[in-house]
């Protein structure tokens, strides 16, 4: 399994609740309906007046997870209106390919 790996800050509470109903709207919606999707989360810490912002997605293999991807197989898809959104994000992302799992993503 690979993980994707993308981090942002947003500014305020309003410009985190946004970016996640986004993310929720349509990002995810997207993703879920590629080949070797198998999930996607949004996690965010909070640091002062600015919120960290981590989106992982889970893909079944490498090729799968270069679906996503509109330009080079690193570079980050934010569409204009989230860069205007956001305080400032990656413009690429990592991946990460997964050793050992236990919970809800093991191996079956």
């Amino acid at each position: 399994m690979i993980i994707r790996w993308w981090r942002a800050v947003a500014g305020s509470q309003a410009v985190l609740d946004q970016y996640a109903d986004h993310l929720e709207r349509t990002t995810f919606r997207e993703m879920a309906e590629l080949p070797g999707h198998l999930g996607a989360s949004l996690a965010v810490k909070v640091d002062g007046t600015d919120y960290e912002l981590v989106v992982t997605s889970l893909w079944s293999d490498l090729a799968s997870a270069g679906h996503f991807e509109k330009g080079a197989f690193d570079d980050a898809v934010v569409k204009p209106s989230t860069q205007k959104l956001l305080k400032s994000f990656d413009l690429k992302v990592e991946y990460f390919e997964t050793l050992v799992t236990t919970g809800i993503l093991e191996k079956g």
